[in-house]
């Protein structure tokens, strides 16, 4: 890697890193809620997930970073981070599913990003590209959770408006 690509790949890891540190709070706020059936399961799995990503994308960046101009994950990315207090309000599990996958789509498109910088033969990209496809599985997870949200609701409209007809 060249200089100015050794520093975006160092300046997107952390990114991620951040994306990761984003889920894990969102996880633990959304797994206050109660009646989340199946999906608590689901968010348990998102939750370490998000713990074990963050310590192996830290060993990455701490790996690659300068030590002179780089900070710390830790000290530099906890500013800025919240889980969210609005999710306080929410009790509608299709907003809350829906607010998961657009956390997953931002962490997928933050995978991407960063594995445009990595060497496709090494162990960077074979431990980034294991984590995309295990954010990939959570996105279809809580995309099929949506559509079958969805259907709940939609049936008891449709037969309204079968009996109203």
């Amino acid at each position: 890697m060249e200089n100015y690509e050794l520093k975006e790949f160092v300046r997107n890891t952390a990114m991620l890193w951040k994306e990761h540190k984003k889920r894990e709070l969102l996880y633990m706020k959304v797994m206050q809620k109660d009646d989340l059936g199946n999906i608590r399961k689901l968010c348990k799995q998102g939750h370490i997930t998000a713990l074990l990503f963050q310590k192996e994308i830290q060993w990455i960046y701490e790996y690659f970073k300068c030590s002179l101009n780089d900070c710390d994950l830790k000290d530099y990315f906890m500013e800025g981070i919240e889980a969210g207090n609005t999710l306080d309000a929410v009790e509608d599990k299709g907003v809350l599913f829906r607010i998961l996958k657009e956390t997953e789509w931002l962490t997928i498109r933050s995978y991407e990003t960063v594995l445009t910088f990595v060497d496709k033969d090494g162990e960077v990209y074979a431990i980034l590209h294991d984590h995309l496809d295990r954010m990939n599985d959570f996105y279809d997870r809580f995309s099929r959770e949506i559509s079958t949200l969805s259907q709940r609701k939609i049936r008891p409209v449709q037969a309204a408006e079968l009996v109203l007809a």
